[in-house]
């Protein structure tokens, strides 16, 4: 049975798609599917769940779009503008969705999965704001080359600065922060999630120049994250940390 608090965490779902779609942040088949998602979500933890999935929504569109010359000139701008693609939106949010999902199914379990389901949009988020926020900074660039790091360029798969790094705290900070004052998690599970998600970018910039990360491509990588995301929330919950 759909509550009223479903109703209207559904009906600010489809208002988001329709913003999406006016500020041309995204596709039609993108605010679709983006809808699908946010449904899934606010079915398995309530309306509170759409201010920090706004947050990236919206958050995430806003950085893309930030100093778009700056991020041409350093050939590390998104191609079509930053528009979002409903591959896009499946890569970073299709694991928050399926827990979404899961929470509806097994209410029992929802406080356990929203962490689990913040912690992988944290780690979108952080992942999007260190990619977005490294550029305009100009600042020198690395990444890791086996087990040591070397120079590179801003928009190098992999690249890492310091204003990106602390750009993806921030944003992973925030985002948590922020599903803890709608009282989405507690405390400690924001805490978790923040650490989780950031974490994960961590572990995507060290496999992104591997021939495996290579092979897995932009979209491939972006499921790394939420995936790694979620797995380290998961095990720290089951290590007694909620």
């Amino acid at each position: 049975m759909i509550t009223a608090p479903s109703l209207t965490g559904l009906f600010l779902a489809a208002a988001g798609a329709i913003i999406v779609l006016a500020t041309g942040q995204g596709t039609p088949a993108s605010a679709m599917v983006g809808f699908l998602t946010a449904g899934l979500l606010v079915l398995g933890f309530g309306a509170p769940v759409m201010a920090p999935l706004a947050l990236f929504v919206l958050g995430a569109g806003m950085l893309t779009r930030a100093g778009r010359r700056i991020k041409e000139q350093s050939h590390a701008a998104e191609a079509n503008r930053g528009r979002r693609s409903a591959s896009q939106v499946i890569a970073k949010l299709g694991i928050p969705a399926l827990l979404g999902g899961a929470a509806a199914v097994s209410p029992d379990h929802a406080a356990t999965l929203g962490v689990v389901a913040i912690a992988s949009i944290a780690g979108a988020f952080a992942d999007t704001a260190a990619t977005e926020i490294g550029p305009l900074a100009r600042g020198p660039v690395v990444r890791w080359n086996g087990f040591r790091l070397e120079r590179a360029s801003h928009g190098s798969v992999g690249g890492m600065s310091v204003a990106g790094l602390a750009g993806g705290a921030a944003a992973a900070g925030v985002l948590a922060t922020t599903a803890w004052a709608v009282g989405l998690v507690a405390p400690a599970g924001a805490v978790l999630a923040a650490i989780a998600g950031y974490a994960a970018t961590g572990v995507e910039s060290a496999v992104a120049a591997t021939p495996a990360g290579q092979r897995m491509g932009h979209w491939g990588r972006n499921v790394l994250v939420s995936a790694v995301s979620a797995a380290i929330a998961t095990a720290a919950i089951s290590g007694g940390i909620r």
